[in-house]
């Protein structure tokens, strides 16, 4: 039995959908028709693709989706090169970006992106590193902005800056005499650090100096604004992304502290999908990433 374009399309509508209901509405079929299109697909696979009774996809049913994916996209640069009518910069663009960059580089980026490229309609999805490794892996995003380099098959990684990191102190702490703090004068049992999952944690536990005593408050956090609050009301420290620095009042500024040597901080890179329809507008976006970072960069520098 062949495949066909109609079930591969009914595939992806009911993975993204999660309903025979909505799917069957999306793709202008009934629900028994877009129901025979997944057996038909199941039968020709030789595999369960979608569990009825969890309404999930099975592990087989996830492959498949990313792969027809990819052959429905061929699918639509085929048609658009024939035609001659590839217009890149035109419609949805769905872009992934993790919560440390997305308070502070996008109220900057945004403007730019909508000016410079008026007729791409942006869905942004903020979000940990691993979900839109998956959700590009999947075909949910076309592009991602992330804080560590991933490998993995399919998709390609470009770095696009290189950022350091700041101390931001207490008062109260002995740190806050210091010009300059070396890195391994912190100590990881007063720096507050966010919630497993997120990469600037790992990053900046091991930039730290390994805990000595147990922590008096073990907190977890997803935002650095609330870190902020908890070194200006509890004390100790957290380390920054220069990214955040440009957010910050005049008042604040008096307990950030460099890192010397200078060199401890992170990369921020692009995940794109190979191959992808969308790959010159996320490099349009990249472009336009960097140069805001570097504008923002002056500003906190100013």
């Amino acid at each position: 039995m062949r495949l066909t374009l109609d079930q591969l399309r009914s595939l992806v509508a009911l993975a993204e959908e999660r309903s025979f209901t909505l799917a069957a509405r999306r793709v202008y079929l009934s629900q028994p028709a877009l129901s025979i299109q997944i057996r038909k697909l199941e039968e020709a696979l030789g595999a369960k693709l979608f569990d009825r009774k969890k309404g999930t996809l099975t592990e087989a049913g996830r492959v498949a989706v990313a792969q027809a994916r990819r052959v429905l996209e061929e699918v639509e640069r085929l048609t658009l090169l024939v035609r001659g009518e590839e217009a890149p910069f035109q419609g949805p663009f769905r872009l992934g970006v993790i919560p440390t960059l997305t308070p502070y580089l996008l109220p900057r980026l945004l403007p730019k992106l909508q000016e410079r490229y008026p007729g791409l309609e942006l869905e942004i999805r903020e979000d940990l590193t691993p979900n839109l490794v998956q959700a590009l892996q999947e075909g949910g995003l076309d592009a991602g902005l992330v804080g560590t380099e991933e490998n993995h098959p399919g998709l390609r990684t470009t770095p696009l800056f290189r950022e350091a990191f700041w101390a931001y102190v207490s008062p109260n702490h002995w740190l806050y005499s210091r010009e300059s703090i070396h890195p391994l004068e912190i100590p990881q049992e007063d720096t507050w650090v966010l919630s497993e999952g997120h990469c600037l944690r790992d990053q900046v536990l091991s930039v730290c100096r390994p805990s000595l005593t147990k922590r008096r408050v073990e907190f977890q956090s997803g935002s650095l604004e609330t870190l902020l609050l908890l070194v200006e009301g509890v004390g100790g420290l957290t380390l920054l992304p220069e990214v955040a620095l440009w957010t910050l009042p005049e008042a604040k500024r008096a307990h950030l502290r460099p890192l010397t040597p200078p060199g401890a901080g992170r990369t921020v890179y692009l995940l794109l999908r190979e191959g992808s329809l969308k790959t010159r507008v996320a490099q349009g976006v990249a472009e336009e990433a960097v140069r805001t970072f570097q504008a923002l960069r002056l500003e906190a520098q100013a």
